[in-house]
């Protein structure tokens, strides 16, 4: 069986084709689990309509936690083989269900990741909106290799949505949503696949997410998006230099997040930016205790010395050339 985890916080508009996306898998060994996270709106009231259309949906009322522990709710009460966590502004191809679990049963794999497609909702495309297509079909492997291979090509993607868990390997690894954050996938996701269990592609197109104006990733201030995405960087440091997270992989993830750090805090304001200049001095010096973790790019971005030399040396080369 597959337990199908919704998060709901606020969709009215958009639960019920999600649901109903699942209602309508031709693979029927499912139960569904609505995690009502607080809603002010009717999405609540939707949630609990859903027990009289269906005996394989249980609703959840909680607290406003955030998506990180409506994710954990549904994952203490998962009773499926298999746990998948949809967005609920978002919905699935009919068949998803069904080809992800022949693939995983015929691979033995711990984890699936497939391949999806957005569409934009009552705003303007942008072509600068991740896309969830990878060009190559990637043969199963373990989680670190296939990690690395991910990221060489550049065709690593962190949403969770777009991945089928085995709920054993996620309870025996303990992986569980950091709590209080957003971008939380992009901490999950490399636990999972750092765990180094068996992980398998599905090249399908079967998720469809929707690009809205006040979606969690679209809304979100610039001030949460750094402090997340630092606390994520601090997780994965110290998994680092604990030899938890370890090789080729961890080290050009870390590379991938601590330049995240360092962009997100170049779009805070000036007046940010001052009141955390001295937080942020401690994250670059964390940075050069890992030499950068072998990144020469990262090392001048965080050593104002090495920055300073490089700028020196950029400046007497554009001289000589000149003369």
């Amino acid at each position: 069986m597959i337990s199908v985890v919704i998060p709901v916080y606020n969709v009215e508009k958009y639960l019920n084709e999600c649901v109903d996306s699942v209602l309508k898998q031709s693979y029927t060994d499912y139960e569904i689990i609505l995690v009502d996270d607080g809603s002010t709106d009717r999405s609540g009231l939707i949630c609990d309509e859903y027990i009289n259309i269906s005996d394989k949906i249980r609703v959840i009322h909680q607290p406003n936690g955030g998506l990180s522990a409506a994710r954990n709710t549904g994952l203490r009460e998962a009773k499926g083989e298999y746990v998948y966590f949809l967005d609920s502004d978002d919905y699935i191809e009919p068949h998803t269900l069904e080809h992800l679990t022949a693939l995983s049963d015929k691979e033995n794999a711990d984890a699936v990741f497939f391949n999806g497609y957005v569409f934009f909702d009552e705003c303007e495309e942008d072509d600068n909106v991740s896309r969830y297509i990878r060009k190559e079909q990637y043969r199963p492997q373990t989680g670190r290799k296939m990690l690395l291979r991910l990221l060489r090509n550049e065709e690593y993607r962190t949403a969770v949505p777009l991945m089928l868990f085995r709920t054993s390997y996620l309870l025996e690894n303990n992986l569980w949503f950091e709590e209080g954050i957003i971008h939380e996938d992009e901490l999950f996701t490399f636990l999972v696949y750092n765990a180094d269990g068996r992980v398998a592609h599905c090249h399908e197109q079967l998720y469809a997410r929707r690009i809205r104006p006040a979606s969690i990733m679209t809304s979100s201030g610039a001030m949460r998006r750094y402090d997340s995405m630092l606390r994520i960087y601090y997780v994965l440091s110290q998994m680092y230099r604990n030899g938890k997270a370890e090789g080729e992989a961890a080290a050009m993830y870390l590379v991938r997040t601590a330049k995240s750090v360092i962009g997100k805090y170049n779009l805070l304001s000036e007046t940010d930016r001052e009141s955390l200049e001295g937080q942020h001095r401690a994250f670059k010096k964390d940075v050069m205790s890992h030499k950068g973790f072998g990144d020469m790019k990262l090392k001048i971005k965080c050593s104002g010395k090495l920055r300073n030399l490089f700028y020196r040396a950029q400046n007497k080369l554009m001289c000589m050339m000149n003369k």
